[in-house]
């Protein structure tokens, strides 16, 4: 693409902010997506932030706050003044309303919930009521419910009256006297159906859905699972208080998958939908710091194993160039092991009852690597290294069958490790990807030693 026609999508709206434009501001952002313009809007220092936020009418102010990192939202509802702030909260949506108010300070929330009319003010409270990662603290109240007992005419009529307040019409919920959820229709389900027909004669039933006080992440799986735009929230009497929709899915398999990936990187604190760049050095240095120096430590273990068998290495040298990659093999297939597993509790995809199944499958896979790869260090051995060993004065055959024995075991023990211990962490009502990685590395660095050096007396008789 030639380089003229690469331009800054928001070259026009900076230069309206320039000349204190209001009206070409607000024209510069007709074509834009808010979430690029929110994008746009947290990579800016905090002078121009303030700047821009002068000039945003209310639309375009609640669509920033929609889509803001978590870090910006707080200074940016802040910086409004009362009747804006009002303004801003209610024409979010329940759902994105609640988001946006959990990652404030409490005093900060308890005001701007004192600013919302009745209505909003009322469910805003409960919805808060639920934790942050519950099914419910991410719900929105904004759906579409019939009752049985209507007539389709009757239905239609009460959609008409109310569809602008609903986040969605792809799927309406229909619920008995009582709110209790019995089923869902299409839109197209009641378009086509004759006007005097019951709603409880063209219901669908056998709707999925969850309870409000469900995990989120069970949520998002189900909405995957049954392909559906929506899930329905029910409380404990079963009586439908909400919907996650299929883009609120999405956010939380997002989430879910980041703190996954971190937990098992040794990176502790929480999530937030800040990039990288936005991210304070400090606040990436707080997350690392503690699960480094504890590694640190515990890999002190590694060298008091090395001084222990001092006089072993002493009198065979050339057991220090294997020892590296022994030590390397056990992290590597611990590592695959934990990966493999977490991976599958988080999907759903393994039950209390597949423990057995999982730690004799991971066995087997670990004994069958294991062997290949000791099979083919003993052949290497005996093919490149009988100079060495005669320098060592110690005899080939034996140091091949050290390090192939040693490879074995170390391979097959450290897979057994990597898929025990998240299934330990599950059944302890723990996070499984907190047996992070570096951990499980760590652990088998002292468990291929201690198995490494144990072989060579063995065998080597030293």
């Amino acid at each position: 693409m030639p380089e003229e026609l690469i331009t800054n999508p928001f070259d026009r709206l900076e230069d309206a902010l320039l000349r204190n434009d209001r009206a070409d501001v607000l024209a510069a952002l007709d074509n834009r997506h808010p979430a690029d313009f929110a994008a746009w809007f947290a990579d800016q220092d905090e002078e121009t932030q303030a700047h821009v936020l002068k000039f945003l009418d209310n639309d375009w102010a609640a669509q920033l706050v929609e889509y803001l990192p978590d870090n910006e939202i707080e200074d940016t509802l802040l910086a409004f003044s009362e009747e804006k702030q009002r303004a801003v909260l209610t024409r979010l949506q329940d759902d994105d309303r609640v988001d946006a108010l959990q990652e404030l300070s409490e005093s900060t929330q308890a005001k701007l919930v004192a600013l919302l009319p009745a209505r909003k003010r009322r469910v805003t409270r409960q919805l808060l009521e639920f934790p942050e990662t519950s099914a419910g603290g991410r719900m929105t109240t904004a759906f579409a419910t019939v009752d049985e007992s209507m007539t389709v005419r009757q239905a239609v009529q009460e959609l008409r009256e109310t569809h602008l307040e609903k986040e969605t019409l792809s799927r309406i919920y229909v619920t008995d006297t009582d709110g209790k959820l019995i089923g869902e229709l299409r839109l197209r389900d009641l378009a086509f159906a004759k006007r005097g027909v019951l709603i409880s004669e063209i219901v669908e039933p056998g709707t999925p859905s969850i309870s409000a006080w469900a995990d989120q992440e069970e949520a998002a799986q189900m909405i995957s699972k049954y392909d559906i735009m929506a899930l329905p929230v029910v409380d404990d009497e079963e009586r439908i208080v909400g919907i996650i929709t299929h883009d609120d899915a999405i956010e939380i398999l997002e989430e879910e998958s980041t703190e996954d990936i971190e937990k098992a990187a040794g990176i502790s604190g929480e999530i937030s939908d800040a990039s990288y760049i936005n991210t304070p050095i400090v606040t990436h240095y707080q997350r690392r710091v503690l699960w480094v120096l504890g590694l640190a430590f515990t890999g002190l273990l590694s060298g008091y194993v090395l001084m222990s068998f001092q006089e072993v290495l002493d009198n065979a040298f050339l057991l220090a160039l294997y020892m590296p990659m022994i030590v390397a093999a056990g992290g590597n297939t611990g590592g695959q092991a934990a990966t493999m597993v977490i991976r599958s509790l988080s999907l759903g995809e393994l039950q209390s009852r597949s423990t057995l199944t999982v730690i004799f499958r991971e066995l087997g896979v670990g004994l069958l690597v294991g062997t290949t790869v000791a099979i083919a260090m003993i052949v290497e051995i005996l093919i490149f290294q009988p100079e060495a060993a005669a320098d060592s004065q110690i005899g080939l055959p034996h140091f091949a069958l050290t390090v192939g024995c040693s490879l074995l075991l170390q391979i097959t023990s450290s897979t057994f490790i990597g898929a025990a211990l998240p299934l330990v962490a599950k059944s302890l009502r723990l996070d499984p990807a907190v047996i992070a990685s570096p951990a499980i590395t760590t652990l088998v660095d002292v468990s291929g030693l201690l198995i490494y050096f144990t072989f060579a007396r063995l065998f080597l008789g030293i």
